[in-house]
């Protein structure tokens, strides 16, 4: 199929629009208009992704951000015309872009503080029925819809413009990142015993008591009631914190 000329100039304007660099701009347009629209496109693409990524921000200082941003807007074909969506695409661009000008655990930090978003504008539905004071080993516990459990090999949560690590972690770091009754967005750090359990609680198969029998069979530990006892005090705790909202009853 030809490419007629008002396509053909539709295309030059966006490569350039995308990358002044690279691609020349179109003729029969000023230069310094070119410039100022082409600033604004992509100020507005790196506010968006700025305020999602304010620690990658830092940690990469501005020269390497904005290079990095300038990448992402030049290259990538988002899928999507809603701004919050974008940074989600920025993530599973970085995550599937393999990058030497960045530091390894980026794209893990990126992931973290994403989930803050996707947490928070997550349109998960609560479930109905269940008791806000339901025993919590005799029922079935109700976690918060809007919740997810991560695994990291670096340590996320502590990277900052004064700690990049240089190495993962010998042991990954489980955080649970959900949306409380009053919907604020909350983090937890888990040991991986209380992150089994929660994985155990997200089926929705398990009573407390059943879920923490399960776990004490695959410690092999030798007095399963303490087992149960250590768990009791961790249900209650998420539920004192709101990853928990209560029971659905076995009735």
């Amino acid at each position: 199929m030809s490419v007629s000329s008002l396509q053909r100039y539709q295309i030059e304007f966006c490569a350039h629009a995308r990358s002044p660099k690279t691609h020349p701009r179109p003729a029969g347009i000023a230069a310094k208009r070119m410039a100022v629209y082409a600033q604004l496109l992509f100020n507005n693409m790196e506010s968006s992704l700025a305020g999602c990524f304010p620690v990658c921000k830092k940690v990469l200082g501005l020269r390497r951000w904005n290079a990095l941003v300038r990448e992402f807007f030049a290259r990538h074909r988002c899928a999507t015309p809603l701004f919050r969506q974008i940074p989600e695409e920025f993530l599973q661009w970085l995550q599937e872009t393999e990058r030497r000008n960045i530091p390894p655990f980026l794209p893990q930090l990126a992931h973290y503080e994403w989930v803050e978003l996707a947490v928070a504008v997550s349109d998960a539905h609560r479930p109905v029925g269940w008791e806000a004071d339901g025993n919590l080993l005799a029922g079935k516990p109700v976690l918060s819809s809007a919740l997810m459990l991560l695994r990291y090999d670096w340590p996320v949560q502590r990277i900052s413009p004064r700690f990049k690590p240089v190495q993962p972690l010998a042991d990954p770091v489980w955080l649970l990142v959900f949306r409380d009754p009053d919907d604020e967005v909350r983090f937890i750090e888990l040991n991986p015993v209380s992150a089994h359990l929660v994985e155990l609680l997200q089926a929705g198969n398990f009573t407390g008591r059943e879920a923490l029998l399960e776990i004490a069979k695959a410690l092999r530990h030798p007095d399963p009631e303490q087992v149960v006892a250590f768990g009791s005090t961790v249900l209650s705790e998420l539920r004192q914190n709101g990853a928990i909202l209560g029971t659905l009853s076995c009735k």
